[in-house]
């Protein structure tokens, strides 16, 4: 289906009350010339563009509820573009996910409020009505895959790859994750540390990490840690959002204000609140992360997360416990 069609119908699955969402998915249409996919992308970047400045002029002049409301249009405009990008030729179908892991803690109700809004009100707002163009599952479904190749693919390393360990380790690891995904944050805590200290510490593997974002937070997230932050404090701000997934996730958890809960946590980094407004809608930024993505689809056949790579073959988030992952490990090893 072309992009402008899904858009028509999305209009369409709108509430008549939600007349912002519907501004916003006429705007789009509207400046899109001939309705082309390549026409509707260039013009979603440009009224991304065009909004961003004004919710940072809202923000200045202390309309908060103003800017809230302009950077809850930005998102869906983010998830549209996003569509764009999966519509494109080639591109793999989105990925299904089925429920949220359920929570392991309380969640912790944030004092500030953000530019982010809860997934109820993303439901209720519209956005994820898109379902019906097949990109509900940003929004509404579990983040774990079950399908990705099987085949083996030279890994090739970016320049800004955030990284752990000897890049002439003679094993090579890319992790494809979300914060937002449960199985990623189970990973983090409990088979990470060991691949580290058995593996990376040794020089036995050189592990790469790129965030394959699931939904909007993600790539808010993804945004604060690489346009807010240092690269050497990138793993420390990662491990601080999965260990905290329940304080910020809105899959799975009643978060009221997902925005403010970022914020909050990322302040702990000594990020200001003002500052990480300006990373997590960073134009370059979410254009790098768009770019990770499509490779990671188009190289990879990355459906979900977590998934890996290794030594160019990739792996289900089902085989990568830590004694199968040992045992993989050592079996290259002694391949050496």
């Amino acid at each position: 289906m072309a992009l402008k069609d899904q858009l028509n119908d999305a209009l369409q699955a709108t509430p008549p009350d939600n007349k912002a969402r519907q501004d916003t998915l006429r705007a789009v249409l509207a400046a899109a010339g001939g309705g082309s996919d390549v026409e509707i992308k260039g013009a979603l970047t440009r009224l991304i563009s065009d909004r961003e400045a004004k919710a940072a002029t809202f923000a200045a002049a202390g309309q908060t509820d103003a800017a809230r409301a302009e950077r809850a249009e930005i998102d869906a405009l983010r998830g549209f573009l996003r569509l764009a990008v999966t519509s494109a030729p080639g591109a793999a179908p989105a990925p299904k996910k089925a429920a949220a892991a359920a929570p392991t803690a309380a969640p912790t109700t944030p004092a500030a409020k953000g530019a982010f809004v809860s997934t109820k009100q993303l439901v209720v707002g519209g956005l994820a009505l898109l379902a019906v163009a097949g990109l509900a599952y940003y929004f509404l479904s579990p983040k774990t895959n079950t399908n990705a190749a099987s085949s083996s693919t030279t890994i090739v390393v970016r320049s800004d790859d955030r990284t752990l360990g000897n890049p002439k380790a003679p094993i090579t690891v890319v992790e494809y994750a979300a914060p937002q995904c449960p199985h990623c944050a189970r990973f983090n805590a409990t088979v990470l540390p060991r691949i580290k200290q058995e593996y990376v510490d040794t020089g036995k593997v050189f592990y790469i990490f790129r965030v394959f974002p699931l939904g909007p937070t993600d790539g808010a997230i993804e945004g604060i840690a690489r346009a807010c932050l240092p690269a050497d404090k990138y793993f420390q701000y990662i491990d601080l959002m999965f260990r905290n997934q329940p304080k910020w996730d809105p899959d799975g958890y009643q978060i009221p204000d997902v925005g403010g809960a970022v914020k909050q946590l990322a302040s702990i980094m000594g990020v200001t609140p003002e500052q990480a407004d300006r990373c997590m809608t960073d134009p370059k930024e979410q254009e790098r992360i768009n770019q990770v993505s499509q490779d990671a689809v188009a190289r990879y056949n990355i459906s979900g997360t977590p998934t890996f790579v290794i030594n160019g073959t990739v792996v289900t988030t089902a085989e990568a416990t830590w004694p199968q992952l040992k045992a993989r490990f050592d079996s290259l090893l002694a391949k050496k």
